[in-house]
């Protein structure tokens, strides 16, 4: 008797060790709700912050947890009862969810808007890529990147601002899915015996995916680079403060000169613009060769003046990878007046400096480093990566002879970015054997307020070796400018622009000058050339 009483005592005892255990649990779960919670909440906190800084205007879908749920029932169960062999299309889509939305109970005191935006959730997750496509809408022509760090966040630069979103993806399989359909519209596959991949949209976005093993932080990792598709023109880099009248008046004239240039700076300061606002001023009877990684150069120039190729990466197997050095070699052989290098990373270095030694003056490339001379050390260590043998001063004696320019592009932490140098390679090497820079023009920042980026363009000397190339391609340069006391006239740099119209370029279309009114109604006012431009009406 006593033996079942304890048996029964220690029943009792274990049932109320399991109740206080099981009490225990569910406290912890409730405080890893409300820890959620108080996450979520301080999220959308900064969203909405974010929000009123920058003007961007993100869906109440994703600030509200419940609206979602809903969200995605309904787009689960469109799913589920999706039959259909024809090609799916925003338009036969717009036909059938209206309708669909609204025989869901919970929808019926949704107001217009919320039920337009669950339309929109359900399409992009149907025929686009879900959040990163409603990024893209959101954005538009202010989106620079989007970053998604695993499935719970998801970043834009948005004008060169790092930005916060509410936006996420219910879960890794998602997410997935979504990077294996980017990815096969380029013909390319992921999984874990190739973790890492680049690709590009149809739009031409570049692509770059690293899923685990190598993304170690328990989920996948893209990379959008989204390029803009209205030309941003010299005007427009100007008007952003990137650079003053003296600097694109001398630029342009770099560019009709012949001279070769190397445009150094950091991820998302804006090289590939700047390649893309200088080759307006190559004459269109010199035929362009642009070369790159992956395509994102769109040239300010005719048609019939560019040929561009695009490097292609090793298959599975290994196979069939076309590197930049080769394409660059097959280039040569190819008839180019200047060649464009999209980025140089290792050794198609070697040939461009070349390239540019060999009768291809006026040729372009782009490299990362954070000042000119930073940007020659480059060059040199790039050089050597791929020629160990070579001798460093035959190496410094090749870039002396092929560069002529060195210009620095900054993006600065509030967004905004300044073209900070302008240095003309000399032909000598000093007594340390580094090569001479003459450095003729700066952006001098105003360092009393380091969170604004405010300063002056100044002329720092007067070139010597460019201009001499200039003047032998009959190119004339009014050298009053490089007059530190001179006020250079808006109306001197409008001379020169007008006769490059940007009409001519390749893709032009007659509702760019609308667009560009519509962005900045002062645009005529501002750039009276512009009115030149003929459109059909």
């Amino acid at each position: 008797m006593r033996n079942l009483r304890l048996l029964i005592a220690d029943e009792e005892q274990k049932k109320e060790i399991k109740k206080q255990s099981f009490s225990y649990d569910v406290e912890e779960e409730n405080d890893k709700k409300a820890y959620e919670e108080i996450l979520t909440k301080e999220k959308i906190e900064k969203v909405k912050k974010k929000t009123k800084e920058t003007g961007l205007i993100f869906p109440k879908l994703y600030l509200d947890s419940k609206l979602l749920e809903l969200a995605y029932e309904i787009n689960d169960n469109f799913m589920i009862n999706l039959k259909s062999d024809k090609k799916l299309t925003r338009d036969s889509l717009e036909e059938v969810l209206p309708e669909f939305i609204l025989s869901f109970k919970q929808t019926s005191k949704l107001s217009k808007n919320t039920l337009e935006e669950i339309k929109e959730f359900i399409i992009n997750n149907v025929i686009g890529y879900g959040p990163i496509t409603a990024l893209f809408n959101i954005a538009k022509d202010g989106l620079n990147d989007v970053i998604v760090n695993t499935k719970d966040y998801i970043d834009i630069i948005y004008k060169g601002k790092t930005v916060q979103t509410p936006f996420t993806f219910r879960s890794e399989d998602e997410l997935r899915k979504v990077i294996d359909k980017m990815l096969a519209e380029n013909n390319r596959k992921i999984d874990e015996a190739h973790p890492i991949m680049s690709s590009k949209l149809k739009d031409g976005s570049r692509v770059e995916v690293q899923i685990p093993p190598i993304a170690a932080n328990d989920g996948s990792c893209v990379t959008i680079r989204k390029f803009n598709d209205l030309p941003l023109l010299l005007e427009f880099l100007i008007d952003s403060g990137q650079m003053d009248y003296k600097m694109a008046y001398f630029l342009l004239k770099v560019a009709k000169g012949k001279c070769n240039i190397i445009v150094s700076g950091g991820t998302s300061s804006g090289k590939t613009t700047f390649l893309n606002a200088m080759t307006r001023f190559i004459d269109e009877n010199e035929q362009l060769m642009v070369i790159e990684d992956t395509k994102e150069m769109k040239p300010q120039m005719p048609c019939h003046s560019i040929r561009q190729y695009e490097a292609r990466m090793a298959n599975e197997e290994g196979k069939g990878a076309i590197p930049l050095d080769f394409l660059l070699r097959s280039a040569l052989r190819s008839s180019p007046r200047r060649i464009i290098v999209g980025e140089c990373r290792g050794a198609e270095i070697v040939v461009m400096l070349n390239a540019m030694n060999t009768g291809h003056p006026g040729s372009m490339t782009t490299v990362h480093a954070d000042n000119t001379k930073e940007a020659l050390v480059r060059i040199e260590n790039m050089y050597l990566e791929a020629r160990p043998s070579a001798n460093i001063n035959f190496i410094r004696a090749q870039i002396v002879s092929a560069v002529d320019i060195i210009l620095q592009l900054v993006r600065f932490p509030d967004g905004t970015r300044k073209v900070i140098t302008i240095s003309e390679v000399e032909r000598r090497i000093e007594d340390n054997s580094v090569i001479s820079l003459n450095n003729i023009f700066e952006f001098k920042r105003d360092t009393s307020d380091m969170t604004k980026t405010k300063g002056k363009f100044e002329v720092v000397s007067t070139p010597s070796r460019t201009i001499t190339q200039m003047n032998m391609f009959g190119v004339d340069i009014d050298t009053t400018i490089f007059n530190k006391e001179y006020e250079m006239p808006k109306s001197m740099l409008i001379d020169e622009l007008e006769k490059d119209l940007p009409d001519k370029m390749c893709g032009w279309k007659d509702e760019f000058i609308d667009i560009f009114l519509y962005q900045d109604p002062q645009i005529f006012h501002k750039w009276p050339h512009f009115q030149k431009i003929q459109r059909e009406i």
